[in-house]
């Protein structure tokens, strides 16, 4: 009598060789969906950037816009410029700081507070009639500690930034640049609205309002030959020194986001823009909005 039984299944080789196919798909798919989950978080990390310069830079334009409301022309914009390697400074007078019943009843543009004494290149103080620090006459002072402040001469203009506020006084940063000279009946002093960036954070009178911008680069123009329009040479211009501040017409702005991570040999390039040459190369991504405002003193 035979007592052998047939038998079925997988020998040991056999599993051992479905087992490794196995493995090997299930790399793969892994690899595959880790592939595209890393790209999915870099696209959104781009967009999302993309959106928020789009929005800052809306900001800015608002304000541009504004620039010059209801205060004598040359006190209405001011830049610092970074130069090649650094990022500008925008300064534009604050409509905020004047009230709204002053603007139904004034027929003139305000003048600004006085300067009692001088100023000169490294001051990084103003002694002003305390009565004019009130410059709509409303009651309230209208420079705030941390804001920021145009300071002109009708001729040239400082951008700073309020870091005290007396009775009849105002600190600030920066000090005033070399050549810079202000007698008391020239001073012309304002409120004003300042964008700083500092690393990849860019903020409006010390308030930041993104942490993924690296740069903003300001470009002018100026109608020169008093003409009507802005052409050729007269646009664009980095820097407000040495011109007529009373024909600034114009105001380009050049805003650059950051992604906040970078992307694994990703070869990234802050490219050149306006006066400031290209960065070193890096693994980040970035985007870059343009765009043009006609300042309120033009109307």
């Amino acid at each position: 009598m035979d007592t052998r039984r047939n038998s079925s299944g997988f020998t040991i080789t056999e599993l051992m060789v479905a087992l490794a196919v196995m493995i090997l798909v299930m790399s793969q798919v892994m690899y595959a969906y880790t592939n595209q989950h890393t790209k999915s978080k870099e696209h959104e990390r781009l967009v999302e950037n993309q959106s928020e310069v789009r929005l800052v830079t809306d900001v800015i334009l608002n304000d541009l816009r504004m620039a010059g409301f209801m205060v004598h022309e040359t006190a209405s914009i001011g830049s610092i410029d970074g130069g090649t390697t650094g990022s500008d400074t925008l300064c534009v007078s604050d409509p905020n700081a004047i009230d709204d019943a002053v603007v139904d009843n004034a027929s003139v543009r305000l003048t600004g507070a006085k300067l009692t004494t001088a100023v000169t290149a490294g001051d990084t103080s103003l002694t002003l009639l305390a009565s004019s620090m009130d410059i709509d006459e409303d009651g309230d002072v209208d420079f705030v500690d941390g804001a920021g402040v145009l300071i002109s001469g009708g001729d040239e203009v400082h951008c700073g930034r309020i870091t005290g506020v007396g009775s009849s006084s105002i600190t600030f940063t920066p000090a005033l640049p070399g050549g810079f000279s202000i007698t008391p009946s020239e001073g012309i002093i304002v409120p004003a609205l300042t964008y700083v960036v500092n690393g990849t954070e860019l903020s409006r009178n010390g308030m930041v309002l993104s942490d993924q911008v690296e740069d903003l680069q300001v470009e002018f123009g100026v109608d020169v030959d008093s003409n009507g329009l802005v052409e050729g040479a007269e646009f664009p211009i980095d820097d407000l020194t040495g011109q007529d501040l009373n024909l600034v017409r114009t105001a380009r702005i050049h805003v650059t986001g950051r992604t906040s991570r970078g992307v694994e040999g990703f070869a990234g390039q802050f490219a050149a823009v306006a006066n400031r040459n290209a960065g070193t190369a890096d693994d980040f991504k970035r985007r870059r909005v343009t765009a043009d405002a006609t300042l309120r003193n033009m109307r």
